[in-house]
């Protein structure tokens, strides 16, 4: 289910860490394009900018010797466990070129989003299981929600969309659980690939359970690393 809301700056700022991949568009007072590019956030000061990164265009540091002209359009994807779709528009505050070269941008009273996800997906990392007609085969788990989960794959695997597959999950409760579903998308990711699993499980409280045994054993594995650490 997608839905279109607005969220104040202090409710959306903390979805917007350091590296949030953005697209930055200038538009002339008419509100024609003058200029798109990417870019990404650095930092930002609650209620007032946020600090992103100058894309690195000739043509745009020409037009950025009077901001003013300008009104600025921000696109991005939150990190949201929704998946949120945001944008606003703003103008710049200053263009800077130390330490690095950069822009403020001044937040506005609100920012529109688009919620992509019904549930909220959880980032887990972890060994599993999966079935894939009649292979089985070592897989890794990137995030789960109760619809569906992402899994990381060898490239070498030949999988395609539509295709059935069973999720495994053993060493989670005391004998293996498994979820059926099929493959919805997926996506080149580093030296493997990036699966994006539908479940067809149905009613959910038994991924509701498996989410709640992930998060408690991934906090646990937090705090022993920290205190391993901290002995070390």
């Amino acid at each position: 289910m997608k839905t279109t809301d607005t969220l104040t700056p202090s409710q959306f700022l903390p979805m917007l860490p350091v590296g949030t991949p953005l697209t930055l568009e200038l538009r002339y007072k008419d509100q024609s394009k003058a200029f798109g590019g990417a870019s990404r956030v650095i930092g930002y000061r609650d209620k007032k900018y946020v600090l992103i990164e100058m894309p690195a265009d000739r043509e745009l540091g020409k037009l950025l010797e009077d901001p003013s002209m300008f009104h600025v359009v921000v696109r991005g994807l939150s990190a949201s466990k929704f998946g949120d779709i945001f944008a606003f528009q703003s103008h710049i505050l200053s263009v800077m070129h130390r330490p690095e070269k950069m822009l403020a941008i001044a937040i506005p009273p609100s920012i529109g989003i688009h919620r992509m996800r019904k549930n909220p997906r959880f980032s887990i990392s972890r060994i599993v299981q999966i079935e894939l007609d009649d292979r089985m085969t070592i897989a890794k788990l990137s995030d789960i929600s109760l619809t569906g989960c992402g899994i990381r794959v060898t490239s070498s695997l030949f999988v395609e969309k539509g295709q059935a597959i069973r999720v495994v999950f053993n060493k989670l409760f005391d004998s293996p659980l498994a979820f059926s579903g099929e493959i919805a998308n997926l996506q080149n990711s580093g030296e493997g690939l990036q699966l994006g699993v539908c479940f067809s499980e149905k009613p959910p409280h038994r991924i509701r359970e498996a989410i709640a045994h992930l998060l408690a054993q991934a906090e646990l594995t937090d705090i022993y690393e920290q205190l391993e650490s901290t002995v070390a």
